[in-house]
């Protein structure tokens, strides 16, 4: 894992999928997968089973692939796949790209995948997904009520 520093907490552990390691990070807000090594078509359909495995926790979802090195079509369609599962069960999920899918982002350009360009950004955009659905749920504390609770104590 040399050269791995995006998200500085230790790894509580480790999944070899016969070419690809997922180190699983997690985070207040979200389970982060960093995902190393080649995905093709001997192991994306492994890849995509432990990534649907955390899925079912039903918390958001980072899926970083900035350090993965060979992305073939077939990892390709288990990301599009996940999305419009990860979509319907309206879990939120984004993926940080590397050089290995911006290659086949280029050439697929109305993919539809969620992307950001930093684990912490995709931390960030969970994070204001949170506070938007707080503010707009009855009952939750927001802004608003903040402030008319503050007006109300100085009047």
């Amino acid at each position: 894992m040399a050269g791995f520093h995006t998200i500085g907490v230790r790894v509580p552990y480790e999944i070899d999928c016969d070419g690809a390691r997922i180190y699983v990070y997690v985070r207040g807000l979200g389970t982060v997968l960093h995902i190393e090594g080649d995905i093709d078509a001997a192991n994306a359909d492994r890849v995509a089973a432990e990534v649907r495995r955390f899925a079912r926790a039903q918390t958001p979802l980072v899926l970083d692939l900035s350090h993965l090195d060979f992305l073939g079509i077939d990892g390709f369609r288990s990301l599009l796949r996940l999305n419009q599962e990860n979509h319907t069960a309206r879990l939120y999920c984004s993926l940080v790209p590397g050089p290995a899918m911006r290659l086949l982002t280029r050439i697929v350009k109305d993919h539809g995948l969620p992307l950001a360009g930093s684990v912490p950004e995709a931390l960030q955009f969970i994070e204001d997904a949170v506070g938007a659905r707080r503010q707009t749920r009855p009952g939750w504390p927001n802004a608003t009520n903040a402030q008319s609770r503050s007006n109300s104590l100085q009047g």
